[in-house]
């Protein structure tokens, strides 16, 4: 049994690959011909969409195989992912129904946030923006990550 296994193996080896389509390549005169009739229509600016969309998918079959004939009886296949999709596994829940009239709700809100105190001055600042102003001082602070910073002093002032 390892010795078939082992002679198909060697024999597959040994096979040296084959193209699938032997289309002769550069195609026949008379094909030449016609690619150069559907290049002058497709650049051809009174010729129509429509005219351009024909000679753009008759010139696409003959540089895919210039022996296939005319009339294509297959129909295009419609696009589809390069993967099927795998199914979803978690089942969304199904969707609430609104609350009776008269059932107590809760809401959630922030709380709020106490105000920044200027420890030079004692004063809270006003914030306004991506700044903030002391009232006593009118000094601009500029906003930075955790608090303000006073511009003149470089003293940080934390939130």
């Amino acid at each position: 049994m390892r010795s078939a296994l082992l002679a198909a193996l060697v024999l597959a080896a040994a096979t040296p690959a084959r193209p699938a389509d032997t289309t002769p390549w550069p195609p026949r005169a008379d094909v030449q011909v016609r690619m150069q009739e559907l290049h002058a229509a497709i650049r051809d600016p009174h010729s129509t969409m429509a005219q351009r969309e024909a000679a753009r998918a008759e010139l696409a079959r003959l540089l895919k195989s210039p022996a296939a004939p005319a009339s294509e009886t297959a129909k295009a296949l419609p696009p589809r992912a390069a993967i099927d999709p795998y199914p979803s596994v978690v089942r969304p829940l199904p969707p609430l129904p609104p609350p009776a009239p008269g059932v107590a709700h809760l809401e959630a809100a922030a709380p709020p946030r106490p105000p920044v105190v200027n420890p030079q001055t004692g004063a809270p600042v006003v914030p306004s923006g991506k700044f903030a102003i002391d009232p006593t001082t009118g000094a601009l602070l500029h906003e930075v990550p955790g608090g303000y910073v006073d511009p003149r002093t470089g003293q940080f002032i934390p939130r």
